[in-house]
């Protein structure tokens, strides 16, 4: 399948589920595990960090991790490695709801021993009133919700799709706080000049409707121009120490917190999975497919194949070729490698 001139990867196994940002595990030291099942998505913000969607100009393969038993198998390893309750937060590089059996994967986190809590993080221009009930079943205990107007007409605008509803979307999520367990946390990005209003809007109809049940309500985020990300023209992004005396005035001009501590989220240091490979390790790999963004390719280490790694810098590429590479960068066990 082509998104123009894109592919769509059906991750399966033996493809191991850690090493990139566009799907499987990231573990960063804490009792929370970032939970990856896809990197789809059918917005075209004009903000986007991570430039999904089909209006992207940089991606040239998005993934859909469809072995959802190989899933399950990875997710309860890292859980029982972790050795405390953990949360698992669906998210990624593109909107989860864009996985056809998201419902699923939620219903089989929920089963793992040792997690806690199951959250998803969305756009939720997937979410219909019959998906959300379906989550609410499945055990979802929390949406955090990325929204940065309630104007349907600027929602459009900055979500570059027309279809987007967002009267559709705070109707459900209204009813989903109301008659489920669900709790929801909402977390607008500020976009300097476009936006200050309706992040007002936003917190205070959040606090109205009774967001907070078992976790923070609500939550600003920075707008930050990223180097693959879509930059908005003419807004220029804050520096921290700007943005933080923002978040002081709008606390006390609205009476709400807006910072959170990791104990208020439940978040804890808990063990972290080792790195497999340093930096400047040396590793005899084959390339296994297209990477996310062009130009890039992922690769996996022979002859154990126990991660996946983002292969840049190396004219000539193609599925199947062998090849030694250096390893550039390893945070969280997410590797580039080059030639």
């Amino acid at each position: 399948m082509k998104l123009r001139d894109r592919v769509l990867v059906a991750v399966r196994e033996p493809l191991p589920l850690v090493g990139t940002i566009a799907f499987g595990i990231i573990d960063r030291g804490t009792n929370v595990l970032q939970v990856r099942p896809t990197s789809v998505c059918s917005m075209c913000c004009a903000f986007c960090s991570v430039d999904a969607g089909p209006c992207s100009k940089a991606r040239w393969a998005d993934f859909v991790v469809e072995d959802l038993d190989w899933l399950e198998e990875w997710v309860r390893d890292f859980v029982r490695f972790k050795e405390v309750p953990v949360e698992v937060l669906i998210d990624g590089v593109g909107d989860p709801l864009e996985h056809p059996r998201i419902d699923e994967v939620v219903k089989r986190m929920k089963s793992i021993e040792g997690v806690k809590s199951v959250a998803l993080e969305t756009h939720a221009f997937r979410l219909s009133e019959d998906l959300a009930f379906r989550l609410a079943e499945a055990g979802l205990d929390r949406i955090n919700l990325s929204l940065e107007t309630l104007d349907p007409e600027k929602a459009k605008l900055l979500s570059g799709r027309k279809e987007y509803d967002v009267t559709s979307v705070v109707n459900i999520i209204e009813k989903l706080v109301k008659e489920t367990s669900v709790d929801v946390h909402v977390t607008p990005v500020l976009l300097p000049g476009i936006n200050e209003e309706d992040v007002k809007e936003i917190i205070l109809w959040a606090k109205d409707i009774g967001m907070g049940k078992r976790w923070p309500p609500f939550t600003v985020q920075k707008y930050v121009r990223h180097k693959h990300g879509r930059k908005l023209k003419g807004v220029k992004e804050m520096s921290w120490d700007e943005f933080w005396r923002y978040l002081d005035t709008l606390e006390r001009e609205l009476g709400v917190r807006l910072r959170w501590s990791m104990e208020e989220w439940g978040m804890a240091k808990a063990k972290k999975l080792p790195e497999v490979y340093s930096v400047g390790d040396r590793v005899k790999v084959e390339v296994v497919s297209r990477g996310l963004f062009r130009g890039e390719w992922l690769a996996v280490p022979l002859p154990r194949r126990d991660v996946v790694m983002t292969l840049v810098r190396a004219p000539g590429a193609e599925v199947g070729k062998r090849l030694s590479v250096r390893v550039r960068q390893n945070k969280d066990n997410i590797y580039l490698v080059s030639p």
